[in-house]
């Protein structure tokens, strides 16, 4: 998304405090239309088919339009249709910047011009972040052997947010720090590379995480919502393995994990910190 990208652009250059950003964000989304309501409003979907896509989402790491054009259920014109439609996003994120007084018009177009002037993404309609703008994002120390893996990893997690939790990420670096009063959600991969990933998160923020993920309500802490937060990660994990394998590395999931206190065990390789309107998740990640 191009409104995502120009976002993260403003909160790095310290433009906007992060809560102006992510509210600005969260204003834009609740005019924008998602491209399988798009494509019912236009009857080249039903929503039996559109749901279809969605589990398929589950275990393909594919945009919404990749796996309707793989199933046939959308023609390449179709899909150009609805993603023209689907861009005037970034205006409404523009529009809801002035609109609240964060910026003037003028102070707009400015970072606009900057923003396309220092990045050639300003065109791109992805709902993810690719590994080269994560690396801009992130100082990952270069000299650890599994850095690519890393980006691959916080990619792919970014993906999974948006598509299963519905809502827009922001991205900064931290250091990770245990506190007792979160709860700790993690798994471990192993196989022909080994990788421990983790998100803490305050308990309304693992709710939330259980309840959009579930599609239920869910008030507390039960069992439900336990299963609902760990099986998000465990799915996520389970597209990141899919896409190894493809890549030749075979890898085992372990069972996931969902605790309250818990700390991450061994060296932590790379922590960060992912902003939502619902709160901060803080992914956490470790090989051997």
């Amino acid at each position: 998304m191009f409104s995502q990208f120009f976002a993260q652009y403003i909160l790095n250059q310290g433009l906007l405090a992060p809560s102006q950003v992510q509210e600005a964000l969260e204003e834009r989304r609740a005019v924008q239309v998602k491209l399988g309501v798009l494509a019912i409003n236009q009857g080249y979907l039903t929503a039996e088919q559109v749901e279809e896509i969605h589990r398929l989402q589950q275990r393909i790491d594919k945009r919404f339009g990749e796996i309707a054009l793989d199933e046939g259920y959308l023609s390449e014109e179709q899909l150009i249709t609805l993603l023209d439609t689907q861009e005037n996003d970034h205006l409404n994120f523009g529009q809801t910047l002035v609109d609240k007084g964060y910026m003037t018009l003028g102070q707009l177009e400015n970072v606009l011009e900057e923003y396309k002037a220092e990045s050639s993404l300003g065109q791109q309609s992805d709902i993810s972040y690719s590994k080269e703008q994560i690396r801009a994002q992130l100082n990952i120390p270069q000299d650890d052997k599994k850095v690519e893996l890393y980006y691959d990893y916080i990619s792919l997690f970014l993906r999974a947010v948006v598509r299963f939790l519905d809502t827009s990420p922001l991205l900064s670096a931290i250091t990770y720090e245990h506190d007792s009063n979160q709860w700790f959600v993690s798994q471990s991969m192993t196989g022909d590379i080994t990788l421990h990933s983790s998100f803490t998160a305050e308990e309304s923020v693992l709710l939330e995480i259980a309840c959009r993920y579930s599609g239920e309500k869910i008030c507390e802490m039960d069992e439900l919502a336990i299963d609902s937060a760990g099986e998000f990660l465990n799915v996520t994990n389970g597209l990141f393995c899919i896409n190894l394998s493809n890549m030749g590395l075979d890898l085992d999931l372990h069972p996931q994990r969902v605790t309250k206190g818990a700390a991450f065990g061994g060296t932590t390789n790379c922590a960060v910190a992912i902003d939502t309107d619902f709160g901060r998740i803080n992914l956490v990640m470790a090989g051997d």
